[in-house]
């Protein structure tokens, strides 16, 4: 992509968080280069390469770290072999504290210049990221969104964007994995949402605002931008009053939670009760019908079917429960959220309902009959399907379908090795690909790649012994095994020690 104006590159932020996309966005400046990098449409991390924005100069700015020290700590820090705020931290310099704010101004820094300067070029590259989890912050980008369009000083964009849909019928979007997005909204902001009904317009809306057209145009246009309205010719509001006020509670509690702590909190009873009750309803995807899902009779009015739809949306909705506490249901909340909408979409289609209520009458007169020969079962469908996404590069998809097959088999080995080698390489999944790897070798020890992976994981974090016991078990299985053999040189290279273990055990299969 070449050179960019603002309102694409408003519209090009605002795929990425709304698709909930995972890649790496460049921009090219003449100052220099900036990064940003999106996980799951979220802002994880960025850098740059333009004067002034580096960790260094920010805490300069911010009063931790004094101009005449900078560099002479910069250089401590490289000869350490360390990163610069780690060194900071661990010589007592500058508190971790201090440093994490640091760093999350300075990302927000590097995300918001290029709304308000002239891009060179862009461009945006859907792939895997691998960071240092140390390194990595959930920084909202529905936030950043609002927070630039605020800020932005561009009379002809905003007075185009007037022209453009004055007429126009602002309404909700029917998606509530974008209503229930956690985001913060000012006052006026909040007003401004609280009058969209799907029948003014937006000049009407205007009328009634009470504020300049300045201010007035930017507040639609974010809302529009963090999908949480759309612009439409129909005076039909698809939205009805019950799930507007849900949404509007919904504001209304994120506006009111306390800002996030360093510690993982303790969960209280409530907290407690609420992820064992994710934890049932995970384990019961595969175990009920699309109406049993949403908590509905098969001959419910679609109104109805609606209703529920949004309220198990925003009790579910995964950016409600973002912190530490609630890591282990992460990944669970994403697959549910997943699955009510899928019900939801069969459901709500005429078409696609009848033929999914023949579906399940068929099921209820024809019991299922044995096949000739071997059946195959849900989870050998599921591996198959996750093989696919990986022979696609939609490794997301392919470590959700994986999980699939570990809830449904937890005995076959080759789903924890092949959800292991997806995550090997990524720094922030090291601990749970370990895992994984062991438990496949626990289940089958004839696994020759498991030990190739776990002696290769193990070199790279500095667990020496643990790598050579595992290129070991390589060499066992395959006296010629080409990773076993080079990994065990290199380790032997690094322990010139005469008589050390890794020496005595390379000794062995040379």
């Amino acid at each position: 992509m070449g050179k960019i104006g603002i309102r694409e590159l408003f519209g090009l932020i605002k795929n990425i968080y709304l698709n909930r996309e995972t890649g790496l966005l460049v921009c090219n400046f003449r100052a220099g280069k900036r990064l940003i990098c999106f996980v799951n449409g979220n802002i994880r991390y960025a850098r740059s390469g333009v004067e002034g924005e580096k960790l260094g100069e920010f805490l300069v700015k911010n009063g931790y770290l004094e101009k005449k020290e900078l560099e002479r700590h910069l250089s401590q820090a490289h000869a350490a072999g360390e990163r610069f705020g780690r060194y900071l931290c661990d010589n007592g310099i500058v508190g971790e504290a201090d440093i994490k704010e640091t760093v999350k101004k300075m990302i927000q820094h590097i995300v918001m210049r290029p709304f308000f300067e002239e891009i060179d070029e862009i461009n945006f590259e859907k792939k895997q990221i691998s960071l240092d989890p140390a390194l990595m912050l959930e920084i909202s980008t529905g936030n950043i969104l609002l927070e630039c369009i605020r800020d932005l000083d561009n009379p002809a964009f905003i007075e185009n964007v007037f022209e453009e849909n004055k007429d126009c019928i602002p309404s909700f979007m029917d998606n509530p994995m974008l209503l229930f997005q956690k985001i913060s909204l000012t006052p006026e902001e909040g007003f401004i949402f609280s009058r969209i009904d799907g029948h003014l317009s937006m000049g009407d809306i205007e009328k009634i605002a009470g504020m300049s057209r300045d201010r007035f145009v930017k507040i639609l246009y974010g809302l529009h931008l963090i999908g949480l309205i759309d612009f439409s010719q129909s005076q039909d509001s698809s939205f009805y009053e019950e799930a507007r006020k849900e949404v509007m509670e919904n504001i209304m509690e994120q506006a009111e939670e306390p800002e996030a702590t360093e510690a993982v909190p303790e969960l209280t009873e409530k907290q407690q009760n609420f992820v064992r009750e994710v934890k049932s309803f995970y384990k019961d995807l595969d175990n009920v019908n699309f109406y049993q899902l949403l908590d509905v009779a098969q001959e419910e009015e679609i109104s109805q079917i609606k209703r529920n739809y949004y309220k198990l949306m925003k009790r579910y909705h995964p950016d409600r429960f973002t912190g530490k506490q609630y890591a282990e249901i992460s990944g669970m909340l994403d697959e549910i959220v997943s699955r009510l909408t899928e019900a939801f979409q069969i459901l709500k289609d005429e078409d696609g309902r009848k033929a999914y209520d023949m579906k399940l009458k068929k099921q209820e007169k024809e019991p299922p009959r044995e096949a000739e020969g071997r059946t195959t079962s849900k989870s050998e469908i599921a591996f198959r399907d996750a093989l696919f996404y990986i022979s696609q590069a939609r490794f997301s998809e392919a470590i959700e379908m994986l999980n699939r097959c570990i809830q449904l088999n937890p005995d076959d080995a080759r789903y924890y090795l092949e959800l292991g080698k997806l995550q090997v390489d990524n720094p922030m999944w090291a601990k749970r690909a370990e895992w994984n790897l062991q438990k496949a070798l626990e289940l089958n020890p004839s696994l020759l790649e498991c030990y190739e992976l776990l002696g290769r994981l193990c070199a790279k974090t500095g667990r020496r012994e643990s790598a050579a016991k595992f290129f070991a078990g390589a060499l066992t299985l395959d006296p010629e095994n080409k990773v076993a053999i080079e990994g065990m040189n290199t380790l032997k290279k690094g322990n010139r020690k005469n008589g050390g273990f890794i020496s005595k055990i390379s000794d062995l299969f040379s």
